[in-house]
């Protein structure tokens, strides 16, 4: 069995366990339900603005890799889905979606496997398909091609395609369920079918960045995110939520100015939007 497999699947079953229907089961675990919630409002308006800037994309049909607990449910309402399909590898997952959403369609799917694809190609495709904050805990090479591969072939001609990730100048991995993979990689993989369009920082100081060698700039961003983190996780766990939500609210407007500066391209997360040809 390959153990990068095995590991990213149970990982992400037993988190859904463990974090039944909360933010903390698809973002900082150990940061808090708090942090998460006011963290995930910065998500939402990263791709609410990348939105806006392809009005093309309201009422479309909607294919969301790794939906995890719907934290994306407000934009896909405001985007006029006219259907939302969602796939995720845990079963509490897609269970709390069934519940939380009624109106959309969820099963029990590893999107690194080639069968499911193919059949929701041959049914007609997906005008918008998107894989958020997933495929970097692809950490093996193979699942990582085979899985983006996948998203790309549920597409229909003229669909858009929407990840995430910091898009560093190399590959690396920095965690045991973290690699971070360059714009290149993704293109490799995407060849001449799509093409990118657009992106958008998600954060400069609020997500964990990726500093690139002998620049200061990204060594200050990165100290600010630990900083933040280390204090969280020795904070009591009763008041762990509140502090982590004013902390994000008092970076906020920090996060918002070094991203305006383009100071987060590159080392943090991004949103970045392709066009099959």
């Amino acid at each position: 069995m390959n153990m990068d497999a095995y590991t990213y699947s149970t990982y992400w079953k037993d988190l859904h366990v463990r974090h039944a229907g909360a933010l903390s089961a698809v973002g900082y675990c150990g940061l808090g339900e708090g942090f998460n919630q006011a963290s995930y409002r910065l998500r939402r308006q990263a791709l609410r603005r990348l939105l806006r800037r392809h009005p093309e994309l309201r009422g479309g049909v909607l294919l969301e890799a790794a939906v995890g607990v719907g934290a994306y449910a407000p934009v896909w309402r405001e985007l006029g889905v006219q259907s939302w399909r969602g796939v995720d590898i845990s079963p509490d997952a897609v269970a709390v979606c069934r519940e939380r959403f009624p109106h959309g369609v969820f099963e029990v799917q590893d999107i690194t496997d080639r069968g499911w694809a193919e059949k929701l190609a041959a049914a007609g495709g997906f005008d918008l398909v998107t894989a958020i904050d997933i495929l970097y805990h692809l950490v093996d090479d193979e699942l990582f091609a085979a899985a983006l591969d996948n998203l790309r072939l549920c597409l229909r001609p003229g669909g858009r395609l929407i990840v995430s990730d910091t898009f560093p100048p190399s590959d690396q991995r920095i965690a045991a369920l973290v690699k971070r993979r360059s714009m290149a990689a993704y293109q490799k993989i995407l060849g001449g079918s799509l093409r990118l369009a657009d992106r958008e920082p998600v954060f400069a100081i609020l997500g964990d960045p990726v500093p690139r060698p002998g620049r200061r700039v990204d060594r200050l961003l990165s100290a600010a995110w630990k900083a933040l983190a280390l204090t969280l996780l020795h904070t009591p766990r009763r008041l762990r939520d509140p502090i982590g939500q004013i902390a994000v609210y008092a970076a906020w407007p920090l996060d918002g100015l070094l991203r305006a500066l383009g100071l987060s391209r590159g080392i943090n997360l991004e949103l970045a939007l392709f066009v099959k040809n």
